[in-house]
């Protein structure tokens, strides 16, 4: 592909290339063996414009692409990598183990309900109750 013939400058000076060239850069950029910094220099395009062309031709922007054109994973090889079936399973506690409750502090305000459940540090638990006094 030439790029000589195919730009066409917009008002800011900036190249504006057709859909078929966009297409055609694009669709090359998405083989396993092909090197997107080769390409731009080649052609004397920005690296990045490829891979925003790419993006926008894997999204289905420049029309319809055949199957197996453009493979939308960017991992190792150009493929999808191959999932393994994952089982989670939660362990029962012994029936035997009887585990205390944690520890609890209900304070009841006239516009406040604080309620305190594990191991708290002393500073933690002043820091709120100094908060509330300076409410009520």
């Amino acid at each position: 592909m030439e790029t000589s013939d195919t730009k066409r400058t917009s008002r800011k000076g900036r190249p504006n290339y057709p859909i078929d060239f966009k297409r055609g850069i694009a669709a090359l950029a998405c083989k396993p063996d092909v090197s997107v910094s080769k390409l731009a220099l080649k052609h004397g395009i920005n690296a990045n414009l490829i891979f925003k062309w790419r993006r926008h031709y894997r999204a289905g922007r420049y029309g319809a692409q055949l199957p197996g054109e453009c493979v939308a994973d960017e991992t190792a090889g150009g493929t999808a990598p191959d999932l393994l079936p994952v089982l989670l399973r939660r362990s029962a506690r012994p029936e035997h183990s009887q585990t205390a409750p944690a520890p609890l502090i209900e304070i009841e305000l006239t516009n406040a309900m604080v309620r305190v459940r594990g191991e708290v540090s002393r500073m933690a638990l002043l820091t709120v109750l100094d908060c509330l006094a300076e409410r009520t």
